[in-house]
């Protein structure tokens, strides 16, 4: 996959963008029905979108035809970019706008700190796995990371205990089972907070046994504050959604934070990690 090339870029004229079956193809990632619709409003032939957005023709023969599905974010971005698609366009796709009005004319594009949104958790986690199966240094901020390390077909199990890979650093920090935090996580999840306690402390079990494997080398705390962030830092990319109630669609956005200057949003996530191992108890 090339650079796109800026002077190639499709134009398309703003009024198509307000039609509902950009919108729809938008909303639900449906590559191969934006890139026709760029053929039929933007008047581009397959090699020019080819050119515009760094694909390979051949490649944009097969999402053209249905034949290729899209789901990585960068491709989703250099689409983006090589339709000069407008920002409420971008932002129906799960991806950052270009400019912040509000605080004058600043292009994101130069600093994007947020380098991608997945509207779910599924729509993420392919590319966590990804940079997970290469990441030596792992922070992570959890509830009780059943889903996320604790069980064999979790997120992050199978890239960080491959075979033949060297073992990952992990810091793992979990909710306190006596935190008073439990009773409103519980609630939030429909279950009893004697049964959350339990399955915190049945999380801590099978962790240890991971730590024994000695596939990772994983710490794992507790904390006792109320839990905000799920955090997955791996080596210089961050992931972070909101801990929220399983019914709020809030929760279900996945940031990706990159190191790109000035890394502030970065900076922050990473002193919020230090300041919350500080205080926790380390178990594991």
């Amino acid at each position: 996959m090339s650079e796109p090339v800026s002077g190639d870029a499709v134009e398309i004229p703003a009024w198509a963008w307000e039609r509902e079956e950009i919108r729809e193809a938008l909303r639900t990632r449906d590559a191969g029905a934006i890139l026709r619709f760029a053929q039929q409003y933007g008047g581009a032939s397959q090699s020019r979108i080819a050119a515009a957005t760094g694909l390979l023709q051949g490649r944009v023969n097969e999402i053209v035809r249905g034949r290729r599905s899209v789901v990585r974010f960068d491709v989703f971005e250099r689409i983006a970019q090589g339709l000069l698609m407008p920002d409420h366009a971008r932002l129906l796709m799960g991806l950052a706008p270009r400019r912040l009005r509000s605080y004058g004319v600043r292009d994101l594009m130069d600093h994007p700190q947020v380098a991608a949104v997945a509207l779910t958790k599924p729509e993420a986690a392919a590319e966590i796995r990804e940079v997970a199966a290469g990441a030596d240094a792992v922070d992570v901020v959890g509830v009780r990371a059943l889903g996320l390390l604790a069980l064999g077909d979790s997120l992050l199990r199978g890239p960080l205990t491959r075979r033949g890979r060297s073992p990952a650093r992990m810091r793992l920090l979990l909710l306190h089972p006596e935190s008073p935090a439990v009773a409103r996580i519980a609630e939030e999840v429909g279950e009893t907070p004697r049964f959350f306690a339990s399955s915190l402390r049945f999380a801590e079990d099978m962790l240890g046994a991971l730590a024994e494997e000695g596939t990772i080398h994983l710490e794992v705390y507790r904390y006792r504050t109320t839990p905000v962030w799920r955090l997955v830092r791996l080596d210089g990319a961050a992931f972070v959604s909101v801990i929220g109630p399983p019914a709020d669609p809030r929760g279900s956005l996945v940031y990706r934070l990159s190191a790109t200057p000035p890394g502030s949003l970065l900076y922050g996530f990473d002193r919020w990690f230090e300041a919350m191992l500080g205080e926790a108890e380390r178990v594991i």
